[in-house]
């Protein structure tokens, strides 16, 4: 894992394995960048005493002090996890001695893509949180796209449609490619955050689909006028790509 250090240094790969990828990956299904872990390691016999340094980018999901008692659930997980199995076939025990967490600020700017929540707002907070992780994934994984829309119903269904519009033309492989990377991580994302109950769905977008731009600059306007438009097959289509059913269907 870029961004890890740990010191004694022969403890890395231990580290890395059982602590490091198990926090990232928690950090960043609550839409919350993890950017650099310093571990320190303190052998006493049998014993592992582990302290932990985090760089986190800041999230406006979680307000100062918020993040805390999350981080404190998932090390004391991962120290489980970790003395049930490494821990057993080797014979030693993990025990977290403590941990602090530094907050880097962070702002969206003009080049920067953008995130989108249309949804009930009892599902807001979840959303929020499961759109910027998403958001990291895609950083991570140097996708280069511009809106990422996450939309659910008012009307109580369980249904999330994740809409992703690529910065540049791609072919359908590739989109194809990407919708299918993204419902497994979505799916793990929302059992992390309690919320497997909902079912996504995603659509990968770029440049040459013609509905892009009506995605963009009417999201909202054309919710509220979907009946009167409804004979419009451009709106048709639309609502289909949002997760909305057409009047009359």
């Amino acid at each position: 894992m870029s961004g890890l250090t740990v010191e004694p240094p022969e403890y890395y790969p231990v580290i890395e394995k059982l602590f490091a990828d198990g926090l990232r990956e928690a950090l960043e299904s609550l839409g919350v960048e993890l950017l650099g872990i310093k571990a320190a390691v303190v052998p006493r016999g049998r014993e592992l005493t582990l302290a932990f340094l985090l760089e986190v980018s800041r999230s406006e999901t979680f307000l100062p002090g918020e993040l805390d008692p999350v981080v404190e659930g998932v090390l004391e997980k991962l120290v489980e996890r970790a003395n049930r199995t490494f821990g057993k076939f080797y014979d030693v025990t993990f025990r977290v001695a403590g941990f602090r967490i530094i907050e880097r600020p962070t702002g969206r700017g003009k080049d920067k893509p953008g995130l989108v929540i249309n949804s009930p707002e009892d599902l807001r907070k979840t959303l929020e949180r499961l759109g910027r992780g998403l958001m990291i994934y895609l950083k991570d994984r140097k996708v280069d796209f511009k809106t990422l829309l996450l939309t659910m119903p008012s009307d109580g269904r369980p249904d999330l449609r994740i809409v992703l519009i690529l910065s540049r033309k791609s072919s359908d492989v590739e989109k194809d490619a990407l919708a299918e990377n993204l419902i497994d991580k979505v799916s793990s994302y929302l059992r992390t955050l309690n919320a497997d109950y909902i079912r996504p769905a995603v659509r990968v977008l770029d440049p040459s689909d013609a509905l892009v731009g009506t995605v963009l600059g009417r999201l909202h306007e054309i919710e509220r006028e979907a009946e009167k438009l409804a004979e419009s097959e451009e709106v048709r289509k639309l609502i289909e790509t949002l997760g909305k059913r057409p009047p009359g269907n």
